[in-house]
């Protein structure tokens, strides 16, 4: 039987000491800061990050490079293992899913399958888990893809950054609108599904906002046996993430609620302060 690896890139948001801990495996990715290189959860942290964008200064993310996709995946099969399942960022939102098929097809050709995961933080983690599971149980690296396809999407996510400044230094927005918005005190309300972030609406009040937000999710009528609530944070405020526990407790009580870090690739985008709720389904749940 083959021995099968779990890969992914650190878009699931999981530690390099918490993936070794579940035995996968993850590809620090680059956030670049004044021109200065650092690798996700190796030399740069969700908390320096936010202390560099609240200080001012110029961020943007990369891919890794070639010889970085090399070193990793041949230490990866050096360990032993056979084959590789590795999961990227949403194709919608990168272009590393096309980066790992062109880079794994040359390099390893019919050993390591590149999986899309569509999706971003928690919501990828448990689909890169789910691949962990039922490797464990012995399933083929065809089965287990298929397994992860089909579920993928299953999530949902809003999310709301604390102003605009950083979508307009990214260029998701124009100046202007930023500048008025940031005025008005106008957050936009940002929706995560099948893989893309669309901006959904805006709003002068997070606490009627985040409550309507979590009524829509309550009004999926999903299964808490088979979904997870879930909320992700970017150097949030305490409060704020009260408001959030609480309004989760109250509509959506039977449910899982789980707390986790959003993605430092999309950090760099939405900016400190950013939060978020949504539904992704459990780890093994097919």
């Amino acid at each position: 039987m083959s021995k099968i690896a779990i890969s992914s890139d650190s878009t699931l948001s999981i530690s390099q000491e918490k993936a070794h801990e579940l035995g996968i495996f993850v590809l620090p990715l680059n956030v670049i800061v004044d021109e200065t290189e650092y690798h996700d959860g190796i030399d740069i942290t969700n908390v320096s990050l936010a202390k560099m964008m609240r200080g001012g200064h110029k961020i943007k993310t990369s891919t890794p490079t070639p010889y970085e996709i090399e070193l990793y995946f041949n230490n990866i099969f050096a360990q032993g293992y056979d084959e590789i399942i590795h999961f990227t960022i949403s194709s919608h939102l990168s272009s590393m899913y096309d980066l790992f098929t062109k880079t794994c097809g040359e390099n390893w050709p019919g050993k390591i399958t590149v999986i899309d995961s569509l999706s971003i933080c928690r919501y990828m983690a448990e689909n890169v888990l789910t691949a962990k599971h039922y490797a464990d149980l012995g399933l083929g690296r065809d089965e287990i893809e298929k397994i992860c396809l089909n579920r993928r999407t299953d999530g949902w996510l809003f999310f709301i950054p604390e102003n605009l400044t950083h979508l307009k230094n990214g260029g998701r927005i124009s100046p202007t609108v930023a500048a008025v918005g940031n005025l008005l005190g106008i957050k936009p309300i940002l929706a995560f599904k099948n893989g893309l972030i669309e901006k959904e609406a805006t709003t002068r009040n997070i606490k009627k906002t985040i409550r309507e937000e979590i009524i829509k999710l309550a009004n999926m009528k999903l299964s808490p046996d088979e979904y997870n609530l879930n909320v992700v944070v970017f150097d949030t405020k305490p409060e704020l993430l009260d408001m959030v526990r609480k309004a989760a407790g109250e509509l959506m009580p039977k449910f899982d609620l789980n707390v986790s870090d959003l993605s430092i690739n999309v950090c760099a985008h939405t900016g400190p302060g950013t939060i978020g709720c949504g539904l992704s389904k459990k780890i093994g749940v097919k």
